[in-house]
């Protein structure tokens, strides 16, 4: 094993710094400073680099992991993706298929103290077909193993660098999964409460880690505990620290990368995104709608959706095929209660002998007025004589 640069090129960070101290600091020590920026895959130090681009058996999380802006995203459930705030919003691409988000449902997380963390939710106006993950209801603990999964650069070639060991990352950019073990908790970076790991340099890893860093491009990724039906989502990858000096786009043994500790915005998550669709003041279905009783697609104000599949015009298909869905965005509905997107043949006809008619009897009606008036004229005319 290789030594690692001076220790005063890595100062102990202290805990629960405030953001603007733990910015100068990292400012001082590192390079780059940690500053979130674009985030990229998880880089593991086994094998070739290139493994792990598919879910381990059984999968902690990898399914639910996609991309969002070119970044990362994780889908949570009842339709809500968490990323970092820096990530943005938008096209959630999972498994090939693009969800879009819901208008208006981005939701940032703040602390205790009202200032704005580093990390968002919002809502997908379809949900992806995954089961529910859940949210961890503890606290991480120091030397816990997490899988940590991102999308980004891959491993490239191997490189020393004052006498420590690592690798410069290398396209293409890929989904990939690693493992680590946290090494500090009650970290505040860019007000952000979290927790982070060390990539460390491990002789004989145990079967199935694989140590992992965090390298640009991982930002939004999740970390997860355990895995199959008892996983946990305990955090979201947002930025990592390296050694003054350092290269850009390498990793050495020695860099750490910070994760949100979603337990302290745990009340804060489960109260957003358990609300029903018909209960939560968002307009799921884009009909300018929004709950129960306004929107028609809600029975009552506990439904989880406002969609009703009485009605083809707010049903969330795309029934006459002509690639658009429902009220407003399908010209064939006029209201989200229409039984069909596109008026049919005979509804058309029915609707012009109607129109006809009404036209019909319009005009009658005016003949009888104008017949009235004149009556009316004529006998006043001769009672003046």
């Amino acid at each position: 094993m290789r030594s690692r640069p001076s220790p005063r090129a890595l100062p102990r960070l202290s805990r629960r710094t405030t953001g603007a101290s733990l910015v100068a600091a990292l400012l001082l020590a590192f390079a780059p400073p940690l500053s979130p920026g674009p985030a990229a895959a998880v880089l593991i130090a086994t094998g070739t680099g290139a493994e792990n681009t598919s879910a381990p058996n059984p999968d902690p999380g990898f399914a639910r992991l996609g991309v969002v802006n070119g970044l990362s995203g994780v889908y949570f459930r009842n339709g809500w993706v968490l990323t970092a705030n820096h990530v943005g919003t938008g096209t959630f691409w999972l498994g090939g298929t693009g969800y879009l988000p819901v208008s208006g449902s981005t939701v940032r997380m703040s602390n205790p103290d009202g200032t704005l963390a580093d990390l968002i939710a919002f809502k997908l106006s379809t949900r992806p077909p995954i089961a529910d993950v859940a949210l961890t209801n503890a606290s991480p603990s120091v030397n816990t193993l997490i899988t940590v999964i991102g999308n980004g650069f891959s491993r490239g070639p191997s490189i020393t660098w004052e006498n420590v060991d690592g690798w410069e990352w290398a396209s293409p950019r890929r989904m990939r999964w690693g493992t680590n073990r946290i090494s500090t908790i009650d970290e505040l970076v860019f007000a952000t409460q979290a927790f982070s790991i060390t990539f460390d340099e491990i002789a004989n890893p145990p079967n199935g880690q694989h140590e992992a860093d965090m390298v640009t491009g991982d930002s939004g990724g999740g970390a997860f505990v355990g895995s199959g039906a008892s996983a946990e989502l305990v955090g979201i990858l947002f930025a990592r620290a390296s050694f003054a000096g350092q290269e850009p786009n390498t990793s050495f043994f020695g860099n750490r990368g910070f994760i949100v500790n979603l337990f302290a915005y745990r009340e804060d998550l489960l109260a957003l995104v358990d609300q029903p669709d018909c209960n939560d003041g968002i307009d799921e279905d884009g009909d300018g709608l929004v709950d129960f009783p306004a929107d028609p697609g809600c029975a009552f104000g506990i439904d989880p959706s406002e969609n009703t599949d009485a009605f083809q015009c707010d049903n969330g298909i795309d029934d006459d095929g002509d690639l658009t869905i429902d009220f407003p965005a399908d010209s064939g509905c006029l209201h989200p209660t229409n039984p069909i997107e596109a008026p049919e043949p005979a509804a058309a006809s029915s609707l012009a002998v109607a129109a006809f008619g009404l036209a019909l009897a319009a005009r009658r009606k005016r003949s009888a007025a104008a017949r009235a008036r004149e009556g009316f004229q004529t006998s006043s005319t001769r009672s003046t004589r």
